[in-house]
């Protein structure tokens, strides 16, 4: 669990993270865009989870395309989600138990702020 963003339930603030990748997401017979950030932190530079994956919304859009170290800072606001399996399968019941974990979500104020340099 991101306990660090526990903290900040159904509050909007301030992120600066890393991006990483986009992604993909499947929900309901819906398709949309994620993208994966790592290195979240608040503007104090306090980090608040170590990766998040986030909805690719019109803010992302704006701010033109991303690659792999980018910098980007934006507001969201902070829920709380169900992860983990809720079916029938006994075995995946109990490989993936649920639990509450926190999310970003509604990001807006998309801005680049830079590039970190990734020695990969």
């Amino acid at each position: 669990m991101r306990t660090e963003l526990q903290g900040l339930k159904g509050q909007r603030r301030w992120f600066k993270a890393i991006f990483r990748k986009y992604g993909t997401m499947h929900a309901h017979g819906i398709v949309g865009k994620t993208i994966l950030l790592s290195s979240v932190k608040d503007l104090q530079g306090r980090i608040l989870a170590d990766h998040i994956w986030i909805n690719y919304t019109a803010g992302f859009d704006f701010a033109g395309n991303f690659e792999l170290g980018d910098i980007v800072q934006f507001t969201a606001k902070v829920i709380p989600y169900v992860k983990g399996y809720a079916g029938e399968k006994i075995d995946d019941r109990l490989a993936r138990p649920q639990s509450i974990d926190y999310r970003l979500v509604y990001p807006r104020n998309v801005q680049k702020m830079g590039k970190l340099e990734i020695i990969l």
